[in-house]
């Protein structure tokens, strides 16, 4: 299941891209997050592996994550595994005249025995991520256009 979302922040990359690369500075914008930490940093960032504790409706589950792909202002890309599914997430920014796009790009995969249920569930779930993922933007725009 593939989501997208973009977003136009008035600000630079260079300083739009600590609040996605950072996982202390993520968590202030990222509702779902409720913690995490590096476990093993790696030169270039690529192959960094990280933990990230995930909460919705009150329940919380951990995802282990390795950083796939990392360009300083561009790019993080990163594969999350947890118990009930695994997530391939892409963060892009794009240097326009005056603003940085940011564009989430987001392929979840349900496991076990929810995928089927996930078939069928699958716009409600849609819906209510893209009102999450509406609101984080919202967010994360704020705290980007904060004193620029």
């Amino acid at each position: 299941m593939k989501l997208k979302y973009s977003i136009d922040i008035k600000n630079t990359p260079e300083n739009v891209f600590p609040w996605i690369g950072n996982p202390d500075k993520a968590m202030e914008w990222q509702s779902s997050v409720s913690g995490g930490e590096i476990i093993d940093e790696k030169p270039g960032m690529i192959g960094t592996t990280f933990s990230e504790t995930v909460e919705e409706d009150g329940q919380g589950t951990e995802m282990q994550g390795i950083i796939t792909d990392w360009k300083e202002n561009e790019l993080i890309a990163m594969h999350l595994s947890g118990k009930y599914n695994s997530v391939d997430v892409e963060w892009r920014l794009e240097e326009l005249e005056g603003f940085t796009r940011l564009t989430g790009n987001f392929d979840i995969r349900v496991k076990s025995f929810l995928r089927l249920l996930s078939l069928i569930l699958w716009p409600a779930f849609k819906k209510k991520t893209m009102i999450q993922l509406r609101e984080e933007f919202a967010r994360l725009k704020e705290l980007c256009e904060q004193n620029t």
